[in-house]
């Protein structure tokens, strides 16, 4: 039995659904899961992914203090949800944070319905207007089971006016049982305020992940988001931002580095709809192995949105010849006194680096290391988190098996 065939017979064991959740289920059920004959999946396939069977929401099993410290970046305070259960809430002074309670979620696809219909799980987080939080929140979400498990979650993050946080987002599979987790994070930034979202993506290959986030905007505010997908049999990142005010600044930076059978799909989309505002965004990849990866970016500029200044770069290293990358930059401009540019670049590393490197009595395979990780570490320097920067480091040099001692 599929994971489709799952759904239907979970749906028939809980009939308690609200209206709305109908609707939504509903529209999944119309649509089913998406194929590659759609336009925003004709790169990536979720065939194999959903013909496994799964346990839908299943609660798992226990966990003991060392496989959370084990897990954890360990970095400032944590949420700690265990197979979708709140495990560990903290109590910070100026931030609210609640289990999910959002009883209406917006949906807009097969995949956002699905989570609209069964999603239990989750949180809210409120910080408090004029509320400036230094120490960052690490957002834990662990599973453990003892059969493949399909689970979701439905959060919120707000930000009052003037208020800033610096969240750091981590997902872990403990188990070698598959987990498929689609997840969707719905994100309101009121006037001036000020959002870091690092999403630390280390997965196993027993992972599988549809990540859906959305930002509003509104004047004056800044939102940055930091996506290091260094991991996993598959995962597939939405991002998208609407900018509701004038003066909005937007900042998107990934660094992918996959190898063997691994698969990592970007899909980004900014939307400016107002004067005077910013947005940059800048991914870099580097594929080993038979991984494949896919960069879909969009920036929508609106006939209003005039004196905006709009950066996209999407530069990519193919280290084997059986990896590949499909990228796909994009531009939608109705407003003429605007500065906007895009680029994608895809090749190897520069031979006459190598060489001139070789001369000076590097070997050529601490060469090609040193090359890769100073091509990665423009984004990297994105994270302004000085503890969560050296353990990203250390992740990418474990994974391009750098030392920077050579």
């Amino acid at each position: 039995m599929g994971l489709l065939e799952g759904i239907k017979k979970y749906s028939q064991e809980n009939p308690a659904i609200n209206t709305q959740n109908k609707e939504a289920f509903s529209m999944f059920l119309e649509l089913g899961f998406p194929t590659k004959n759609d336009e925003e999946w004709k790169y990536t396939s979720l065939k194999k992914i959903i013909s496994k069977e799964y346990k839908i929401e299943n609660k798992g099993e226990k966990i003991n203090e060392n496989e959370i410290t084990e897990s954890s970046l360990g970095l400032g305070e944590k949420i700690i949800f265990l197979n979708g259960e709140l495990l560990r809430n903290p109590e910070i002074s100026g931030v609210t944070v609640t289990k999910k309670t959002n009883n209406n979620p917006k949906y807009h696809d097969a995949i956002t319905a699905l989570n609209a219909a069964y999603a239990k799980n989750g949180y809210n987080i409120v910080v408090k207007k004029n509320t400036q939080i230094t120490e960052p929140l690490e957002i834990l979400f662990l599973t453990k089971n003892a059969s493949n498990n399909f689970i979701q979650y439905n959060n919120s993050i707000l930000l009052q006016e003037n208020s800033s946080i610096k969240i750091l987002e981590n997902i872990k599979n403990l188990t070698q049982n598959l987990c498929f987790t689609n997840t969707k994070t719905e994100i309101k930034i009121n006037n001036g305020g000020v959002l870091e979202l690092n999403k630390i993506q280390d997965y196993s290959d027993s992972q599988f992940l549809i990540d859906n986030t959305n930002i509003v905007q509104d004047s004056k505010s800044c939102s940055t988001i930091n996506t290091m997908l260094l991991g996993g049999a598959f995962t597939r990142n939405n991002l998208s931002f609407i900018q509701n005010g004038a003066h909005c600044e937007s900042n998107m930076n990934g660094i992918t580095v996959l190898n063997n059978n691994e698969f990592g799909d970007h899909h980004t989309y900014i939307d400016h709809k107002n004067e005077k505002c910013e947005s940059n965004e800048m991914y870099k990849g580097v594929y080993a192995g038979k991984s494949n990866g896919v960069f879909n970016g969009k920036i929508m500029v609106r006939p209003d949105a005039q004196k905006i200044n709009a950066f996209q770069a999407n530069n990519n290293l193919l280290l084997s010849d059986d990896c590949s990358i499909n990228s796909k930059p994009q531009l939608e401009i109705y407003a003429d006194d605007v500065k906007c540019s895009h680029g994608c670049t895809i090749g190897q590393l520069d031979e006459k680096a190598l060489f001139y490197m070789r001369t000076r009595g590097i070997s050529e395979k601490d060469a090609r290391q040193i090359l890769t990780f100073a091509f990665v570490a423009e984004a990297l320097e994105k994270i302004t988190v000085p503890s969560l920067y050296e353990k990203s480091k250390a992740l990418i040099e474990a994974k391009l098996n750098v030392s920077l001692s050579i």
